[in-house]
């Protein structure tokens, strides 16, 4: 088998730790609604069907892993995705719910 079609290697060692981090279905939730665009902890933990302490930790991950960043306003603070490759990875996992079901 060829290996001209792999992917090189040298990405996917760049991918996997942003994976790692992302693999988490609260985060993986975040992230599907930030792409939506900027939101504030309290309407991204409705979102996220996750109490707003929790949602701030796994906030406080990904933005340290460079996913998300952040702004204030006042007291609050407002999130935005900046690795946006990560809704590709989103559309793969609806296809796959769609193809597959969700069997577990």
């Amino acid at each position: 088998m060829s290996s001209e079609k792999l992917v090189p290697l040298s990405n996917l060692e760049n991918a996997a730790p942003v994976l790692r981090v992302a693999a988490h279905p609260i985060r993986l939730r975040i992230i599907d609604f930030l792409q939506r665009g900027e939101a504030c902890v309290g309407d991204i933990s409705s979102a996220a069907e996750s109490p707003q302490a929790i949602t701030s930790q796994h906030l406080a991950t990904l933005r340290q892993h460079g996913i998300l960043t952040c702004r204030r306003d006042g007291q609050r603070m407002y999130y935005r995705l900046v690795r946006f490759e990560l809704i590709h990875l989103l559309d793969c996992i609806r296809d796959h719910c769609r193809i597959g079901g969700d069997a577990k």
